[in-house]
């Protein structure tokens, strides 16, 4: 087995094989490297799309901390009294109940 030679191997049934696989062993390299070129270029153009459809503006961020505390952090100067909506469970479940007849309670 000392004289055993790999790519002497290979190519001895390169050589044996017909004609038909002969042509698909040297296709597939290039067809291979061709499919990977499209890929990336595809991928590329997808990417640089995408970063053009946000056009809009951060207005929160939301973080998580050490004691697993969520906080929420605007990004955007308060204007008066209107802040940004954001709509959060800040008060008993009945609050955003609308099912029911009568008005919500006031959360303060």
């Amino acid at each position: 087995m000392n004289d055993y030679n790999f790519w002497a191997h290979l190519l001895d049934t390169f050589q044996a094989s017909p004609d038909l696989i002969k042509a698909i062993w040297l296709l597939t390299p290039p067809v291979f490297m061709l499919g990977l070129v499209a890929l990336t270029m595809r991928y590329r153009i997808d990417s640089k799309r995408a970063d053009k459809r946000l056009d809009g503006e951060l207005v929160y961020s939301v973080h998580r901390d050490a004691q697993n505390r969520v906080h929420i952090v605007s990004h955007v100067k308060q204007a008066g009294d209107n802040p940004p909506l954001l709509f959060l469970d800040q008060g008993p479940g009945e609050a955003f109940d609308h099912t029911k007849d009568e008005p919500p309670p006031t959360i303060r």
